[in-house]
């Protein structure tokens, strides 16, 4: 029963991590996307005697920067250092190294959507002009400072990913900012993952979900023939 119980499991596990490996591969081309790592273990418990397999809804995220190319848009900025963009969502504060920045309609610094916040914890708002962004996140206009864009340093914690290239801290913390990182306006950061790695992990995994169906009905079987075995006996 305990095998039956593990192949299962297991390949319910391999569909979970499907979903994971599909949404990584369908970001690859998301500026400063972070791909999330599946994990699966056998555990013990939540109400049952058998050993069994089991994936997070959301792995950890790999924190490996992407590499920086040039796009030669005033309006994008890669970041190389360990910072993230802060942003002010309706939800409180995301962070996200999606540096493919917008102006709104009101003239606010977007990212991803939400509006980029500065240094001091206010918008940034800028005017018709051109615009340039120093490599340490000031914002002009005309040469005219507007802001200076604020940096928030995850590192050691377990990000959670939200949607639309945003993240949030544990517990919906406020990460401090003033994290060391250099701008370069023009340039933007590429996901950490790849459209490949993702189509090979997506074959891996679904072999090994095939393989774990067929231990399945293997199980299953050999279990149906025991039990008419012992009641043709009886």
């Amino acid at each position: 029963m305990n095998g039956l119980y593990l192949a299962a499991s297991g390949a319910a596990a391999d569909l979970q991590m499907l979903d994971l490996a599909a949404s990584n591969m369908a970001n690859s081309s998301t500026p400063g996307f972070r791909r999330v790592l599946a994990a699966t273990q056998a555990i013990t418990g939540n109400g049952s005697p058998y050993e069994y397999a089991a994936t997070p809804a959301s792995g950890p995220i790999d924190m490996k920067p992407g590499p920086i190319e040039p796009t030669g848009n005033p309006l994008d900025v890669g970041v190389t250092g360990p910072g993230f963009l802060v942003v002010q969502t309706p939800d409180g504060y995301a962070y996200t190294r999606n540096g493919e920045l917008q102006v709104s309609e009101n003239g606010q610094l977007m990212a991803a959507g939400a509006p980029v916040v500065g240094e001091g914890g206010s918008p940034i708002t800028l005017t018709a002009g051109t615009v340039t962004i120093g490599g340490d996140g000031t914002v002009s206009v005309n040469g005219q400072p507007r802001g200076r864009i604020a940096l928030a340093d995850p590192s050691g914690l377990a990000l959670t990913p939200v949607g639309q290239g945003l993240y949030r801290a544990p517990n919906g913390a406020t990460l401090p900012t003033g994290a060391s990182g250099q701008f370069h306006q023009g340039f933007l950061e590429r996901s950490s993952g790849s459209g490949i790695g993702g189509m090979v992990s997506m074959m891996s995994l679904s072999r090994s979900y095939e393989s774990s169906m067929k231990t399945l009905q293997a199980i299953d079987q050999n279990q149906s023939r025991t039990i008419d075995a012992f009641t043709l006996q009886a």
